[in-house]
């Protein structure tokens, strides 16, 4: 499955399939939390009822399970995972209401468990490590800790240094003034993994009013 454009264009008319055997992925205790959640966002929108009540089911029994089959236990960066399975149980909620309850329920059990991770945290320089390294989509915690409002993971005194630094500008981003530059990031990053924000934003295209943010260079 991590082998993406080739296993998509096997089957790339059976999205269903795909998506039952990403949402069955999670249940396994093999780690790859981010390559999973990285799949499965893509084909989300053909998740059936019955696929998020297993995805759901299956997250919250790792999530609660306080022996080495916890679903964190395996990743190497817990803040980042936390925020990835808190963005994959939004986009659930998103596409069906009913379930907002036991999301929640589950969205906060996770929320603690990265929360207390965090408080355990000896240095700033780990803290660094993890809110900003970068996920397969090329994003850190903190762009999904602003974009899912996770205000909880910031209260640790570590994390509000760090994000009281970028917000002074004194943090070197990337050293290079093309990292912030939608243009050259379509020309010379661009690839399979990536949306082509030109098709994505057209005029005529359905706008998602609850995706629009600031830019991440505006302050």
């Amino acid at each position: 499955m991590l082998l993406y454009r080739e296993y998509f264009l096997v089957i790339t008319t059976q999205q269903s399939k795909i998506c039952n055997l990403l949402v069955n992925a999670f249940s396994k205790a093999n780690g790859q939390l981010e390559a999973k959640a990285f799949l499965l966002k893509r084909f989300i929108h053909f998740m059936r009822y019955e696929q998020a009540l297993i995805f759901l089911e299956a997250v919250e029994e790792r999530v609660s399970d306080s022996s080495r089959g916890n679903i964190l236990v395996h990743t190497l960066n817990v803040v980042k995972s936390a925020c990835l399975l808190i963005e994959l149980l939004e986009k659930v909620r998103y596409n069906f209401r009913f379930l907002d309850r036991r999301v929640k329920e589950i969205k906060q059990e996770i929320i603690n468990i990265a929360a207390e991770f965090m408080n355990d945290v000896s240095s700033e320089e780990e803290m660094r490590f993890l809110l900003l390294e970068k996920d397969l989509d090329s994003r850190d915690a903190l762009n999904m800790i602003y974009d899912n409002d996770l205000v909880e993971l910031l209260q640790n005194p570590f994390a509000h240094n760090i994000v009281h630094q970028i917000w002074a500008s004194p943090y070197n981003n990337s050293h290079s003034i093309m990292a912030v530059s939608t243009v050259h990031n379509l020309l010379f990053n661009y690839n399979h993994c990536r949306y082509d924000q030109e098709t994505k934003w057209r005029f005529y295209q359905k706008k998602d009013l609850n995706a629009v943010g600031v830019h991440g260079f505006q302050f």
